[in-house]
């Protein structure tokens, strides 16, 4: 099983809509390279969240550690064509429709969760603050996971990573199809499923920075 830790968004409205954001795309991705996977994350308690979770259960990724915020609404962006980085959790989205930020995911949320998905065999940390990195670099310990953390292209390596941990920099990228946020998954599917990685590795270098 992969846990994918982030901010899901939803992009759109309507029966057209869709999950949006780097987080989503890793595990959209995953899930579809066979992959059972779990969302880690929290969204607005409203409509927008219901969508999130309904789009999220239609690509096959697991809902049970999304929690509802019932304060902060879930970002939704709009039609444009170019990426928006819904992952940074302590600021709203620039096309989001309100200046709130949204949910923000708390590092006890993400350590109560990981302790609930014993099953884990990879940890995927998207774009998250260096608490919740601490929680996953715990649980990766003591679940004997590989994990995998995804930072931004000028951010540097979090402290305290085990010397296994794959850091992969890459800007927010919410195809669902293409691009880094699908390369991420499929090479964390290869990992949850024992195949050879290399290939997988090969495409995720070509997308981002993997060190």
């Amino acid at each position: 099983m992969i846990g994918v830790i982030g901010a899901p968004g939803l992009r759109g409205t309507g029966p057209d809509a869709d999950v949006a954001g780097l987080a989503a795309a890793i595990a959209v991705a995953a899930a579809g390279a066979g992959s059972r996977v779990e969302f880690i994350g929290k969204t607005g308690d409203d409509p927008a969240g219901d969508a999130v979770l309904l789009a999220l259960a239609h690509h096959h990724v697991g809902h049970v550690a999304t929690l509802r915020d019932p304060a902060r609404p879930t970002p939704v962006i709009g039609a444009a064509d170019e990426p928006v980085d819904i992952d940074a959790t302590d600021a709203p989205p620039p096309a989001a429709p309100s200046t709130e930020a949204g949910p923000v995911l708390e590092a006890a949320d993400v350590g109560l969760a990981l302790r609930y998905l014993p099953e884990l065999a990879v940890i995927v940390a998207v774009h998250v603050r260096p608490e919740v990195v601490e929680e996953a670099v715990a649980a990766s310990g003591w679940a004997k996971t590989a994990l995998i953390v995804v930072v931004a292209p000028d951010a540097t390596a979090p402290e305290g990573l085990p010397t296994s941990a794959i850091v992969v920099a890459v800007v927010d990228d919410d195809d669902l199809e293409g691009g880094a946020g699908a390369a991420i998954g499929r090479y964390a599917a290869a990992i949850d499923q024992g195949d050879p990685a290399a290939e997988a590795y090969a495409d995720l270098v070509a997308t981002g920075t993997a060190t």
